[in-house]
C-alpha cells in the first residue's frame, strides 16, 4: 500500500476511503487498525440507488457463506429513496433466500449484510472489522514520553496516543558505558510507536557523566531516585521549551522499588507539571499482552542495558523521605547537571 492514492470524503457521520487503485482488502485493514479514532471499518461495494442492483451485490456478497444463518440489515439516510429500511432489508433478504435458501435469523445471524443508503450512492458490505478505538491522534496536546528499550514505556506511550495525544519520545542512555546498540533497540520502538501518529520527534540524552557524579557523591540506596529527579528536571526544561503538556512514564504501582507511592511521590517532587501514568494500575502480563499486540514485544525482549539500572544498589530505598532524598541531593550541584544535559541533547527525527 505505500503510495497508494486515495480519496477522503465525509458522507453524514461515514469517512469513505476511496482507492484509485485495487487494493488489497488485508493490507488496508492492518493500516486502518493503527488509526486511533476508528470504531469500525469496512470494505464495501458501491452501488447505484436501484433495488434489484442492492440485491445482486447482497447475493454476490453471501457467496461462499450457503447454508449459514443471515441477517439483513439496512439503514436509509436517504429519506427519499421510495422504500423503508425494514422493505429494503426484505427485498434483498428474499433474493439471498431465493439463489441459497440460507435461513433467517434476525437476533443472532452467524452472517450479516449491511446495506446503508446515502445521499448519493448505496453502500453494501458484510464485513465489519473492530476499529482501535480512542480519539484521533494530536486532538488532546503534545506529550513528552520517556522511553526506555523495556516493555513499559512503548505500551505507556501507545496508550497516550489512543487518548489522542501526540508523542515525542525522550531516552537517557549511558553510552559509553552501554553499546550504542541499545540505543538502536530504543529508536527501533519508536519508529513501531510512530505508524500510529506519524512523525515523531526523539531526545537522545548522553547520562552517563549525570550516573556517574551521583554514583561518587550520594548515598547507594538513594541512586534510582536521584537518577529519576535528574531525569524529570530535564525533561520539564525539554517540555517547557517545546510546548510539551505533560511528561509520560511507564510505570506501574509496585512493579519495581522505584514505584512505591513514597518513591513515585519523591521524584515526582521536582516537576511542577503533570505527570502521567497510563500503566500504573497494570499488572505486567497485560502490559507485555499489549506489546504483543501493537508490535513492540519482539524488540523489547532483546536484551539491553538501561539508565536506571547502571550501578544498581544491592538494597535500593523502597519507602524514600522526600526530606532524605533531598539532603542526599545537595550534594550534587543539580542546575550544572541538568545544564550539562541540556546542552547535549541529540534530536531526531522519527518518520
Amino acid at each position: 500500500m505505500p503510495g497508494c492514492k486515495f480519496q477522503l470524503e465525509k458522507i453524514l457521520k461515514r469517512f469513505m476511503l476511496k482507492f484509485e487503485d485495487d487494493v488489497d482488502n488485508n493490507q488496508a485493514a492492518s493500516a486502518l487498525s493503527s488509526v486511533f479514532g476508528l470504531a469500525n471499518f469496512s470494505p464495501a461495494v458501491t452501488v447505484p440507488k436501484d433495488m434489484n442492483e442492492i440485491s445482486q451485490v447482497c447475493v454476490e456478497l453471501m457467496k461462499g457463506k450457503e447454508g449459514k444463518s443471515f441477517a439483513v440489515k439496512a439503514r436509509r439516510s436517504d429519506k427519499n429513496f421510495p422504500l423503508t429500511s425494514p422493505e429494503i432489508g426484505r427485498q434483498a433478504g428474499a433474493a439471498v433466500i431465493e439463489r441459497y435458501g440460507n435461513p433467517v435469523n434476525l437476533r443472532n445471524p452467524e452472517e450479516t449484510c449491511y446495506i446503508e443508503v446515502l445521499p448519493e450512492n448505496v453502500y453494501v458490505f458484510t464485513d465489519k472489522t473492530q476499529g482501535p478505538g480512542g480519539l484521533p491522534v494530536n486532538t488532546a496536546g503534545k506529550t513528552l514520553s520517556l522511553l526506555s528499550g523495556g516493555f513499559d514505556s512503548p505500551v505507556a506511550s501507545y496508550y497516550m496516543m489512543k487518548r489522542g495525544a501526540h508523542c515525542s519520545f525522550m531516552h537517557f542512555h549511558v553510552y559509553p558505558f552501554t553499546e550504542k546498540k541499545s540505543q538502536e533497540k530504543v529508536k527501533n520502538l519508536a519508529r513501531v510507536l510512530n505508524k500510529f501518529q506519524f512523525k515523531s520527534k526523539m531526545y537522545m540524552v548522553p547520562f552517563a557523566d549525570t550516573q556517574k557524579a551521583i554514583t561518587q557523591n550520594c548515598s547507594e540506596k538513594y541512586r534510582i531516585i536521584l537518577y529519576r529527579r535528574l531525569m524529570m528536571r530535564i525533561a520539564e526544561q525539554t517540555a517547557l521549551k517545546y510546548k510539551y503538556k505533560a511528561v509520560v512514564t511507564g510505570e506501574a504501582l509496585g512493579q519495581v522499588a522505584s514505584q512505591t507511592l513514597e518513591n513515585m511521590a519523591a521524584v515526582e517532587d521536582v516537576i511542577h507539571m503533570p505527570v502521567l501514568r497510563p500503566l500504573i494500575g497494570m499488572d505486567k502480563n497485560e502490559i507485555m499482552d499489549t506489546a504483543r499486540k501493537i508490535g513492540t514485544y519482539d524488540i523489547s525482549v532483546l536484551p539491553h542495558d538501561d539508565a536506571c539500572t547502571r550501578f544498581m544498589p544491592k538494597h535500593p530505598s523502597i519507602y524514600s523521605k522526600i526530606e532524605d532524598v533531598r539532603r542526599e541531593e545537595r550534594k550534587l550541584d543539580i542546575n550544572e547537571l541538568v545544564q550539562k544535559n541540556l546542552e547535549k541533547i541529540d534530536v531526531l527525527k522519527i518518520e
